[in-house]
């Protein structure tokens, strides 16, 4: 039985499957009033959003602003995003393949992402994949409402990637983990259509900063050269040279390496010279 209030209020039309523009007034003036959501109403609402498929667009925006207060005030720190909260996100709105289940849950998950203090790797990941399917295959939620060429970088896949990012924090911004900095290359090789031009400079600036952050380099700002130890030296070599081809965006990155890097070590051979 339902007993949380705005659990309650949306079981109408959660059986209805549809909702009038006063149920959605009469939720957001309860949660304004100060009513807690608990986890009930937070299943509710998701499966409220099932049943709409992102089609009105403001229960859209209650989603939204609802959700991400309930997962930013009660996560561990505040602000950020649990392991647990991660798990739950990552159940609810995996809707197959991979993907977001419609363009509201995309929207939820990057607005999330874009402000939460801590995320967890693997939601970060899953984010990000959102974006690489839009941009390799033109499909997808995120690829909804204008023509989208497959194997481009867009410029609405920039901004999403931008908020993934939190590019707009600066030397604050979140460190992308090594899985994310896979796709981020898997997304360099493939996406070699007419990409947005500020592709190139996002990339390698990511790219920078998650390199800068695992040789304990936290203090220096992104606008300083890499240098690498062996281990991501090997990695960064390995991926440069994945495809046999140095893509723009590749060599945007390569200009953000200590040049001594080339000669430091022998993972840094002729080979990427050669094809550059």
């Amino acid at each position: 039985m339902v007993t949380s209030p705005i659990a309650t209020l949306v079981q109408p039309a959660l059986e209805r499957g549809a909702i009038e523009e006063f149920e959605i007034g009469q939720m957001r003036r309860r949660w304004q009033g100060g009513e807690p959501l608990q986890a009930a109403d937070a299943d509710a609402l998701f499966a409220l959003q099932g049943r709409l498929a992102g089609r009105n667009p403001s229960f859209n925006a209650l989603f939204e602003d609802m959700l991400t207060a309930y997962v930013l005030e009660n996560g561990e720190p505040k602000g950020g995003i649990s392991r647990e909260q991660g798990a739950w996100l990552l159940s609810m709105l995996d809707g197959g393949e991979g993907l977001v289940a419609n363009v509201a849950e995309l929207e939820l998950l990057i607005k999330l992402i874009e402000t939460a203090g801590s995320v967890p790797a693997d939601l970060a990941s899953f984010a990000l994949h959102q974006i690489q399917h839009s941009a390799m295959t033109g499909e997808g939620p995120a690829a909804l409402g204008r023509i989208h060429f497959s194997r481009v970088v867009d410029a609405r896949d920039l901004t999403n990637l931008a908020r993934l990012l939190q590019v707009a924090r600066g030397d604050k911004r979140r460190i992308i983990s090594r899985p994310e900095a896979d796709i981020l290359f898997e997304m360099a090789e493939g996406c070699t259509g007419t990409n947005d031009p500020a592709w190139d400079g996002l990339f390698a600036e990511a790219i920078q900063a998650h390199l800068l952050a695992t040789n304990d380099t936290h203090g220096l700002s992104i606008s300083t050269p890499v240098k690498l130890d062996d281990h991501d030296s090997a990695w960064l070599s390995r991926r440069i040279q994945h495809d046999g081809i140095v893509s723009r965006a590749e060599r945007a990155l390569l200009a953000l390496v200590d040049p001594r890097q080339m000669a430091a070590t022998n993972n840094w051979d002729k080979s990427i010279c050669q094809m550059i």
